[in-house]
């Protein structure tokens, strides 16, 4: 099972491009989110993309790190499931098993998590942040390579073509009087971000150069749009979603939540 961690803010991360083609409204809305991570509730981060991470830290909020349990993603099936249903699925999953571990009596998590916050903090809720990307061309999902050929597989079909970034979240809000009986579905909420890209046509030495760099390890599609390749174009929808989460739409989510 994984342990808890805190992480406290850090400056901006380097993962975006450009702060430019942010209106103030939007960066306002986010630092309002952030500052409630302070003030509203416990934020509880299901994750251990050190990518997702560097987005909170960059933005300002102050939370800790829960890991779902492994193997939560392999209960949740393909099978009949749209592309921009099956990572709000997995997104789910997610945030379910983490709100599950801070619930049960029988686990340290909830008081290992109060022991690294303010005695004060203890009457606010948790709020389970749990997310999963994939890449979706031509209604085929990509998530993240198994080894090299399969990276090399998903790049060649990405080539030269528009396709999208679909990012599902799940927050789940966990209160005291949850303790006992488990979270509370009705503290659910969850939604899909969508982003659309253009990637140029790869040459042959272009791709292999990539994959030798080794970049497309762990990332929806093989591609890391923060890795600052010249032959990713955003075409529309959020820069953040497509790194792995949408702070847009979470900060609009979050205060209007709280």
């Amino acid at each position: 099972m994984s342990s808890l961690l805190l992480f406290y803010t850090c400056p901006p991360s380097p993962l975006l491009r450009s702060a430019s083609s942010m209106t103030n409204t939007s960066i306002e809305d986010r630092r309002s989110a952030a500052r409630l991570s302070r003030t509203a509730f416990r934020l509880v981060l299901g994750s251990q993309s050190p990518r997702r991470r560097q987005l909170l830290d960059g933005d300002g909020y102050r939370f800790a790190v829960l890991p779902a349990d492994d193997g939560v993603e392999e209960n949740v099936s393909q099978r009949d499931v749209s592309p921009h249903e099956f990572p709000r699925l997995l997104a789910l999953a997610k945030a379910r098993n983490v709100a599950e571990r801070l619930c049960s009596q029988e686990s340290q998590n909830r008081l290992n998590a109060v022991s690294f916050l303010e005695e004060d903090d203890a009457n606010k809720p948790y709020l389970v942040l749990a997310c999963d990307s994939v890449a979706v061309c031509r209604g085929e999902i990509l998530g993240k390579p198994d080894d090299r050929d399969d990276a090399k597989r998903m790049l060649t079909t990405l080539s030269g073509s528009r396709h999208e970034v679909v990012t599902g979240v799940a927050l789940w809000r966990v209160d005291r009087e949850d303790y006992a009986f488990g979270p509370a579905e009705e503290k659910l909420t969850v939604f899909v971000e969508t982003s659309v890209l253009q990637m140029e046509e790869l040459s042959s030495a272009k791709l292999e150069d990539y994959l030798d760099g080794g970049l497309w390890q762990g990332k929806a599609g093989a591609f890391g749009y923060q890795d600052g390749v010249d032959w990713l174009e955003l075409i529309s929808g959020s820069e953040s979603n497509v790194v792995g989460l949408p702070l847009e739409a979470l900060a609009e989510t979050l205060t209007r939540l709280f």
